[in-house]
């Protein structure tokens, strides 16, 4: 439910709670029935008059919040695999988790994976998502070799989980384990910095991969396949990952990347420490 909608049903339900319990206003007393003509009463004497007390209004009803139950305590960074893998499950969906996230050392890997992704060096032991089976496909003879069509298509299924994923979920799950991504980041050689920071820098990093319209053309001057454009090949890994998985895929990265940095921004974020 989205945040707004809920507040609005819950200040709907606070109103009809008080409209149902608050006291209701006493009836007025309508005018005394007809008495028959009689002699006056003698007049009481002083002893016999009481004086009326004014009754205590009722107080009104109290309401009470119930607490909201405290979130347990994070785990230790090296008893975290369990519940990263479920919060991301729970965000991302558990067939993105099963098929194509790592094992062990997620919060490490995750953290080690967004630093490196505006660099090269990292391991693929490292990475948080192991490379995707099969080759790279390309097309076209020597002079004419292009990123296959075929390539992307390869990509296809992947990046169908990627457009199903809750970011709002995702962001609050990385709200919720942030403790753990700031200290696996530190361990990396960052004492002092802030993740978040990184994390942001990163996804502006990668929005701004640029878009090549047409075929992607590649050369081959060895065994691995290079692009053709030299400043495509100067590009960092992250954003030839752009390139490679085709210009469909790479819209739907762009559009989660653009709503999780809103997101992320919008956090209580820690200070800035960089």
């Amino acid at each position: 439910m989205h945040k707004h909608l809920l507040w609005g049903v819950l200040a709907l339900a606070v109103i009809g709670l008080v409209a149902f319990c608050y006291p209701r206003p006493v009836d007025e007393v309508g005018p005394p029935p007809p008495v028959s003509p009689a002699l006056p009463p003698a007049p009481p004497s002083a002893s016999e008059f009481t004086p009326l007390e004014t009754p205590p209004p009722e107080p009104a009803p109290e309401f009470v919040a119930e607490p909201e139950p405290e979130a347990p305590p994070l785990p230790p960074l090296d008893e975290s695999d369990p519940v990263a893998r479920a919060a991301l499950a729970e965000a991302a969906g558990p067939a993105l988790v099963e098929q194509h996230l790592a094992q062990d050392e997620v919060v490490r890997k995750l953290v080690a994976t967004v630093d490196n992704l505006t660099r090269d060096g990292l391991w693929i032991q490292a990475r948080v998502v192991p490379p995707l089976g099969g080759q790279f496909l390309a097309a076209g003879e020597e002079e004419s070799l292009r990123i296959a069509e075929a390539n992307y298509r390869r990509y296809d299924p992947l990046f169908a989980l990627i457009e199903a994923v809750d970011v709002a979920a995702l962001a609050a799950a990385y709200q919720r384990h942030y403790p753990l991504l700031q200290q696996a980041y530190e361990e990396l050689g960052y004492p002092g910095r802030q993740f978040h920071n990184r994390a942001l820098a990163v996804i502006d990093h990668l929005l701004a991969t640029p878009q090549v319209d047409g075929p992607v053309a590649l050369v081959r001057p060895h065994v691995l396949y290079k692009f053709a454009d030299p400043a495509l090949e100067a590009l960092s890994p992250g954003q030839k990952v752009l390139l490679r998985v085709g210009p469909e895929n790479a819209a739907i990265a762009r559009a989660s990347l653009i709503q999780l940095r809103a997101e992320l921004e919008g956090l209580a974020g820690p200070p800035d420490a960089d």
